[in-house]
This record gives C-alpha cells, sequence and structure tokens, in this order.
C-alpha cells in the first residue's frame, strides 16, 4: 500500500474544522469571537465542550450554559484543547473493535493527559495544553490505516501483542507502510500547522537530540512509552524495563519514580476528561 492510496477524508467529514480548532491564535482580538464560532459549528462539539465545562473538573460553581460563557471562564487554550478531544473522540470512537479502542483510543487520551501532567511535573506548564492535543492526535495514523484496512488491522493489532514488536514494523510487514508515514501525509492534508509532523510522524520510541530542546516532544515520547507499557499499547513489561525504556527517552530519575508509582495512572483514568471520552 501507498501513502497516497490512503482516503485522509474516511474518518473525518470537516478536517477544515479540525485545522482551524488547533491554528486559533490565542493572542488575537478576534480569539474568543472565532472559537465560539468554530466550536458552535459542530453540534457534537458544544454538547462535549458545555459537558466537560460543567464537570467537577472545571466547573467554577456555577452552570455554564454557553460557548462564551465557557471561553470566558476556562480561556481559549482550555477550551481549544476540549474541542480537538470532541473531534478527536468521533473519529477515534467510530470503530467498534475492542483492541483498537484500548490500544489506540485509550492509549491516546492517556498519553494525552500523562503529556499534560509531564508538562506540569517539569515546569512547563505554559505548553500543557498544546502537549495534550500532540499527545492526542500522535497516533492518527493508526486511525486511518483501521479504517482504510479494516479486515488487517485487527490482525496487525494482535501481532503487535504477540509478538512484543512496535506498531510501526507490523504494520510494514502487512501492509508496507506505517502509521508514521500516514501521519505525515495527514498533515498535509488536513491542512494542520506543519510542525504537528513531528507529533505524528517520528518514531517516538526512539531518542532524539530534539528532546533536549522541544519540550512537548519530549514529554510525548515519555508519555507514549509510560502509557504503553502500562498495558496500553503493548503487553506490560517488569518495572525495571519499564523504568530503563522511560531513562533512556531522558527522564530523570526523579520523574520515572513519580510516573511509575501506580496513583499516577490510576489519576488519569479517575479523571473527567478521561471517564466522559471513552
Amino acid at each position: 500500500m501507498r501513502v497516497d492510496a490512503i482516503d485522509y477524508k474516511k474518518i473525518i467529514a470537516r478536517p477544515d474544522l479540525l485545522a482551524q480548532i488547533v491554528s486559533v491564535d490565542a493572542c488575537s482580538e478576534k480569539c474568543f469571537q472565532e472559537m465560539d464560532q468554530l466550536v458552535r459549528s459542530d453540534q457534537g462539539s458544544v454538547s462535549f465542550v458545555l459537558r466537560m465545562a460543567n464537570s467537577a473538573m472545571y466547573n467554577r460553581g456555577k452552570p455554564i450554559k454557553t460557548i462564551p460563557h465557557a471561553i470566558s471562564l476556562l480561556g481559549i487554550d482550555i477550551i481549544r484543547s476540549l474541542a480537538i478531544l470532541s473531534v478527536s473522540r468521533a473519529i477515534f470512537i467510530k470503530s467498534g473493535n475492542a483492541l483498537f479502542q484500548k490500544h489506540v483510543w485509550q492509549h491516546s487520551l492517556l498519553t494525552a493527559l500523562a503529556c499534560q501532567q509531564i508538562c506540569f511535573e517539569t515546569g512547563e506548564s505554559k505548553l500543557a495544553e498544546e502537549a495534550f492535543v500532540a499527545g492526542l492526535l500522535h497516533d492518527i495514523g493508526k486511525v486511518l490505516l483501521n479504517y482504510n484496512c479494516p479486515e488487517d488491522y485487527p490482525v496487525i493489532l494482535g501481532y503487535v501483542l504477540e509478538h512484543s514488536c512496535s506498531c510501526a514494523e507490523a504494520e510494514q510487514k502487512f501492509l508496507e507502510i506505517n502509521h508514521n508515514d500516514v501521519g505525515r501525509r495527514a498533515v498535509a492534508e488536513w491542512k494542520l500547522p506543519s510542525y504537528f509532523v513531528d507529533y505524528v510522524g517520528i518514531n517516538l520510541e526512539v531518542f532524539h537530540s530534539c528532546y533536549a530542546n522541544n519540550k512537548i516532544l519530549f514529554s510525548l515520547a515519555i508519555a507514549n512509552s509510560l502509557i504503553k507499557n502500562a498495558g496500553f499499547g503493548a503487553h506490560m513489561p517488569a518495572l525495571s524495563e519499564r523504568r530503563r525504556k522511560l531513562m533512556y527517552l531522558g527522564a530523570s530519575e526523579k520523574l520515572c519514580k513519580l510516573l511509575l508509582e501506580d496513583a499516577f495512572l490510576q489519576k488519569l483514568q479517575q479523571s473527567d476528561i478521561y471517564l466522559h471520552s471513552l
């Protein structure tokens, strides 16, 4: 299969909406108006954003009944993340396959939440919302392969779990293409910002020198490894192996200790975002 043989609009009716939401400039004088119009243009996003805005995680004590009210209270960055989560959720959960739901959708959702928390823990809170979006979309190539190859992709996921290899290796074996190739092309096809290529198009299991200067990519690589080796994307290896993989990617001993505590993953799975998005 070739990259250009993939139907990039098969799983998303309005790729322009995703690109426009991602691209709203939070420093623009019109950003509130632009975000309000974009969210209200999609009924699913309206209901999901309002439901999350009124959840225990975000609610400030008074009911939030409109998108402008939600934006004014929570800010552009959080509303952007929730809107992208709504669009992503609609894309991912179309598949009824249990393996796909756990090892791609739940993996992506938990990676997004972990990526966000890692930014907080490492003093990069200003990057937390973008890191959340990077985590949500980093495996979008797998979604496209699943919808274009619905009979093959569950077999690929089963092969990954049975042989403890990477998804990219299994995809290459069965389809002669991998989700990183497809993800890079999706960025162009959907007109997402060009820097999204870094989030969807590189092998996150390999150390890259750019992690030192790109804190979002660093957080994404750490979060991806953490969640995958917690049983969402692969079988769970021994704790020592999980720690070794995190440290290989650049995590400090202190960060490893925090992330590998059972309480860290439990907190992610008990969050309103996770529970409302399944």
